[in-house]
């Protein structure tokens, strides 16, 4: 999008004719129209005042190329980059005008959705801060409570707001439309199982036949059923054995990270780390930094921020940002510590 297209977009929001905007900015309709159809541009002047009226930054007005602006967007959100309100109004006017000029490009409709989502997330963020305030002036005050425990992903003791009932039956409908969805068969076993559904997930496992995750849903059903104990040795079993594929190991660190099995959980992350394919993610590694700090052994948590910079700057290439100053600050944080 040029300016103009902008300019013609923010207008129509405000449910403004070329003429009305001519007279904000003391200009002629003719002019507007200009601007709009691209034959001319506003003054270098005007534009602080555009950009103020419309609620919108300068550097808004000259929106990138289309693909830079999906990459602008997808890096933000991979990297956790807040959005401010600003920002985020106008990325998902950007998408929202890519659905509306082709409603089947699945781009920008799957990162409408990511976008979105990354934005709850950054506002549950907020809810928690301000709750805990409010806790903190209020102790014990039951509304802030649920604010707490619901922007944090507590537990929800309403049966029908804790199921997975209805993302249980979209995915089933997903699945009916088409059977071969192996991918979508996996988020429904996992949510099956959450759910305590052990029988269907059982008959979902055996129409699937053998992949690659098999073992571990059988011990996840195992598990469910009978208790932790009931697949220690298993868990063990499992990772003595050094042909799997890295997935598998990182599933079991799960598992046991789940079941408060951190040391074991930190053998399997490694495992997984070891033989996963380069350019490896930091995953595992965040996972055994995360974990060292529970069983508060801040050494090894100093170790690991310094093998994630390795990583980051031997794999991916990257040397700054946001991550890798978190890391430094970590290493210093535990470096006073030990």
């Amino acid at each position: 999008m040029n300016i103009g297209e902008i300019i013609k977009i923010n207008r129509t929001k405000k449910a403004m004719s070329q003429a009305d905007l001519a007279e904000v900015f003391h200009v002629s309709a003719q002019s507007i129209s200009k601007w709009e159809n691209g034959t001319s541009q506003p003054d270098i002047n005007q534009l602080p005042s555009i950009a103020s009226f419309f609620g919108i930054t300068i550097d808004e007005l000259f929106a990138y190329p289309t693909d830079l602006e999906y990459e602008r967007i997808e890096n933000a959100i991979d990297n956790g980059y807040p959005f401010s309100n600003e920002q985020f109004i106008h990325s998902e006017n950007f998408l929202l005008e890519e659905i509306k000029r082709d409603p089947s490009k699945h781009k920008a409709v799957s990162m409408l959705g990511d976008l979105y989502l990354f934005e709850s997330c950054r506002l549950a963020d907020k809810a928690a801060h301000y709750a805990k305030d409010a806790l903190q002036l209020k102790p014990d005050n039951k509304f802030d409570l649920n604010t707490l425990n619901n922007s944090m992903g507590g537990c929800k003791r309403d049966w029908n707001v804790e199921s997975h009932t209805k993302l249980i039956r979209e995915l089933k409908n997903l699945i009916k439309t088409n059977p071969d969805l192996s991918r979508t068969k996996l988020y429904l076993l996992d949510n099956l199982i959450e759910d305590g559904r052990y029988s269907e997930a059982e008959e979902l496992i055996a129409e699937m036949g053998d992949f690659k995750s098999k073992i571990i849903y059988d011990l996840w059903i195992k598990e469910r059923k009978f208790g932790f104990d009931a697949v220690r040795k298993d868990y063990e079993m499992l990772l003595a054995n050094d042909t799997l594929d890295w997935a598998i190991y990182a599933d079991a660190a799960d598992r046991l990270a789940y079941n408060m099995e951190y040391k074991l959980a930190i053998s399997a992350y490694e495992k997984a780390h070891e033989v996963a394919p380069k350019p490896r993610y930091v995953d595992m590694l965040q996972s055994i930094r995360m974990l060292a700090g529970i069983l508060g052994d801040h050494k090894k948590v100093v170790e690991t921020c310094k093998r994630e910079l390795t990583l980051l700057e031997e794999e991916w290439n990257m040397t700054k940002g946001q991550q890798v100053d978190h890391l430094n600050e970590l290493i210093k944080k535990h470096s006073a510590i030990v």
